[in-house]
């Protein structure tokens, strides 16, 4: 492989989302090592496995990077059991992120319908406690000296996920309680504010996937890299342009992608991204 690819591919990341649930961590690190990867986005499952001082020795034997830490702020629990299960992995993310050096990801929700025993609130008292969460997340990361990423997610995703569905919403909240962004390609390729917000705001988690868009109009599929009217190589020339040196982080589902064999997929991640960053 070549210099060139190979220094590609350390700004690759891959995001344990990716393995499947029974995969150790540690074995998937060494996957993505062996492969010239150079980073991994850790999900609640890596958090909840080990000490924030065992991820950090894991990523250095490893030679990775954590290109962000998911999710915080699912904030609309009602039911107190899911409430505080959030806020303990909210409270293992923050100190993970201060070994790993790595960003938080933000999502404000915690999914309308299981809001208020079933009940799925107004939309706008659900961004009210929403945002809310937010400034108490945000508050409680300054101090800890933590980075917060703010995720718009896709407005199919509303009822389910998140209530926070426009770039132009997330923007102005970041801006407000000094966070930064998570963009992540699969909520916001179609957003008109996409452009602005690469380069204008503070971007810290760039996710990208490939998009299967269903002709009855039920929710995009994220797909590998080389599927789908996304524009990757567009998105990844604006973020350059724009100064962005973070990783760019494949994040897709293993489930929902039909449960691939998980060293095949990467296998092909390698090969899809080298074949979007190589030279003109």
């Amino acid at each position: 492989m070549s210099t060139g690819a190979k220094d590609r591919l350390r700004r690759f990341a891959v995001n344990l989302y990716a393995a499947p649930p029974d995969l150790p961590v540690e074995r998937f690190c060494a996957m993505l090592a062996a492969r010239g990867i150079g980073g991994v986005g850790l999900t609640a499952r890596a958090v909840e496995a080990a000490r924030p001082e065992a991820l950090a020795r894991l990523l250095r034997d490893h030679d990775l990077r954590a290109s962000s830490l998911n999710s915080a702020g699912y904030v609309l629990h009602a039911d107190p059991a899911a409430a505080a299960a959030q806020a303990a992995l909210d409270t293992r993310l923050f100190e993970a992120a201060g070994a790993l050096d790595a960003p938080v990801n933000v999502i404000l929700g915690g999914t309308l319908h299981a809001a208020m025993d079933g009940a799925a609130p107004p939309l706008r008292e659900a961004r009210r406690r929403a945002e809310e969460g937010l400034a108490r997340l945000a508050e409680r990361a300054r101090a800890l000296g933590v980075r917060l990423a703010l995720e718009s997610m896709h407005p199919l995703a509303l009822g389910t996920k998140g209530c926070v569905n426009q770039l132009s919403h997330a923007r102005a909240l970041a801006r407000r309680e000094g966070t930064g962004l998570t963009l992540d390609l699969y909520h916001s390729w179609w957003d008109d504010d996409l452009p602005a917000a690469i380069a204008e705001d503070e971007i810290l988690v760039a996710q990208i996937c490939g998009l299967i868009v269903p002709a009855d109009g039920a929710p995009p599929l994220r797909a590998e890299l080389a599927d789908g009217p996304a524009d990757l190589a567009l998105f990844l020339r604006d973020l350059d342009a724009a100064g962005y040196a973070g990783a760019v982080e494949y994040e897709v589902f293993w489930g929902p992608m039909g449960q691939p064999e998980p060293e095949a997929l990467l296998d092909r991640a390698v090969r899809d991204w080298l074949a979007l960053t190589a030279p003109p």
